[in-house]
């Protein structure tokens, strides 16, 4: 997808809902537990799609799945593979094999320090699964990618403020803000959340930055969600947007349309040609993956989120590999 998309092809985008069912081959694997503290063995999969050409160098997306949910769960949701198909790329799916500790079933410990700094945890054996994918294929070191669902939405955001200098840019599906604590999340209808201040939230944002700016961040939220509230997404939009410098000086903008007869509303915020943050919010649709093929936590009949995911990380990876002027991105002029 051409990072200079027009506002008529995101709505385009947003109605291409896969079809035709993948046609490539998934790999399954195990990396031993590592040398970093809280490292564990951890099993993942990777779809190699067809016609893969393992030579030339290829952009690898990270896929990381929701609690109650296996690798294998979100890699039928997701929709990824059938889009991996057509633009030849690699799609990883770490899945969290083991963890210690009380937590709701094979849940990401996204709210665990020791899992979200940068050199511990999940979150480093999550790279490590990235390395040694690397041993093997040629990757594209400019277009390596990180989304995830729900826990593992969150756990994406964790990987771009873990390593900044490793992810050209990320997606969080019904994910939180980094620091946040599991009180954030409703665990039923009755049940009142309480979230951490956006200042503590930016302050732990800064802090395992290490003086990096954030990556390039599209933040995906439907307001029938009962587990990740809107306020919520708020926190994680507010504060990405702080630390990375965009309520001053920053270009924002918003697209409106519908999707098969669903609204929608993309949000953006465009700084310089290094920091873009988007938002995608529509009507509705409860806690799980936007647009994909049926399955559990799947709303099929949702905009397909994954068209609009690889748009964004692909205009990430090209205003770090060839500095684009956003003045010149035909989308953004529509939408300002």
């Amino acid at each position: 997808m051409n990072p200079t998309s027009t506002a008529n092809d995101l709505a385009g985008m947003l109605d291409r809902h896969p079809v035709i069912p993948p046609q490539g081959i998934s790999l399954d694997s195990t990396l031993p537990a590592g040398s970093n503290p809280h490292s564990r063995d951890r099993n993942y999969r990777l779809y190699v799609p067809k016609g893969f050409n393992p030579d030339k160098p290829s952009a690898l997306l990270v896929v990381l799945h929701g609690c109650h949910q296996t690798h294998e769960d979100i890699q039928l949701i997701a929709g990824v593979d059938s889009l991996a198909d057509r633009e030849q790329f690699l799609v990883l799916y770490p899945y969290v094999t083991s963890y210690s500790g009380y937590r709701v079933r094979e849940c990401w410990g996204w709210w665990i320090k020791a899992h979200r700094t940068r050199g511990r945890g999940e979150v480093e054996d999550i790279w490590r699964i990235v390395e040694q994918v690397k041993r093997d294929f040629a990757l594209d070191q400019s277009r390596l990618y990180v989304c995830g669902l729900s826990s593992g939405g969150a756990m994406a955001v964790n990987c771009l403020v873990a390593h900044p200098d490793r992810f050209a840019g990320g997606a969080s599906v019904a994910g939180l803000a980094y620091g946040e604590s599991p009180s954030a999340v409703r665990g039923s209808a009755f049940s009142m959340a309480r979230y951490h201040s956006l200042q503590r939230l930016c302050s732990a944002t800064r802090k395992n930055l290490g003086g990096a700016a954030p990556p390039n961040l599209l933040i995906i939220h439907s307001d029938g969600d009962q587990v990740v509230s809107d306020k919520a997404t708020d926190n994680l939009e507010q504060s990405w947007r702080e630390v990375a410098g965009l309520d001053t000086g920053a270009r924002q903008w918003q697209i409106e349309g519908d999707a098969s007869g669903v609204p929608w509303t993309l949000t953006g915020y465009t700084s310089g040609n290094q920091a873009r943050l988007l938002r995608l919010d529509t009507p509705g649709f409860p806690h799980g993956w936007l647009g994909g093929p049926e399955g559990p936590h799947s709303s099929p009949e949702a905009p397909c989120i994954s068209e609009l995911i690889w748009w964004h990380l692909n205009a990430s990876a090209g205003r770090q590999r060839s500095g684009i002027d956003p003045a010149r991105d035909e989308l953004l002029q529509e939408a300002s």
